[in-house]
């Protein structure tokens, strides 16, 4: 059973932090503070996800459904498996997302000109509509930002940007004693347990969409 974050580590009945290295007056134990930065990007991550999938909403879409589109209108057609990499999500749940707007009629697969052995996504609908949204929901992330001073802005990008990289280094790098079976068990499990959040973000989307359409 997961902690929900705190701000406060766990603590033996000795008052000393379970597991923590020793640290002088005033430190704070190595341990501890890893926990904690843990504790809260995991309670951020969660928290970030289902506030940016509301604000998508808003614009009238859920928020995966909302890049995946951006990423065809900005790009051209796209391959399932570089819609996967772009929303850095499994191809099990890209191909869920395109099934469902592909049967809004937004976007439809078509074959690759030249290769026939591959199959492309392409819009179908109003591409200024698509950008008109994706600003919109832009600006509604952009808010969550807007009591920070720029050079916390820019710490932060900062250091968003080397975790990302550091998490990306180490996703990209087996494990020691890890195997294809297992690494492929995992991302199935992963994408499992991720179908309610698409299905709850799908019944979002659809429900703001039909909302849209009744005050057309």
């Amino acid at each position: 059973m997961s902690t929900a974050f705190t701000g406060t580590p766990p603590r033996a009945d000795s008052g000393s932090v379970i597991g923590a290295s020793p640290a002088r007056d005033g430190e704070v134990p190595v341990d501890s503070l890893t926990d904690s930065l843990a504790a809260a990007a995991a309670a951020f991550a969660g928290a970030f996800e289902r506030w940016s999938n509301r604000r998508a909403a808003e614009a009238g879409i859920g928020a995966q459904r909302l890049r995946l589109l951006n990423v065809v209108h900005c790009h051209g057609p796209q391959k399932m498996a570089d819609l996967a990499e772009a929303l850095a999500v499994t191809p099990r749940n890209v191909t869920a997302l395109v099934d469902g707007l592909e049967a809004e009629g937004l976007i439809r697969r078509v074959p690759h000109s030249t290769d026939r052995r591959v199959t492309l996504v392409e819009l179908t609908c109003n591409s200024a509509r698509v950008a008109s949204q994706f600003r919109a929901f832009q600006d509604s992330i952009g808010s969550l930002f807007a009591d920070l001073n720029e050079d916390d802005r820019r710490t932060l990008l900062r250091l968003l940007t080397a975790l990302h990289d550091s998490m990306h280094a180490h996703y990209d790098r087996p494990a020691e004693g890890a195997t294809a079976e297992s690494a492929t068990a995992a991302e199935s499990a992963t994408a499992a347990e991720g179908a309610p959040a698409e299905s709850a973000t799908a019944a979002e989307s659809a429900t703001a969409e039909s909302a849209t359409a009744g005050n057309a």
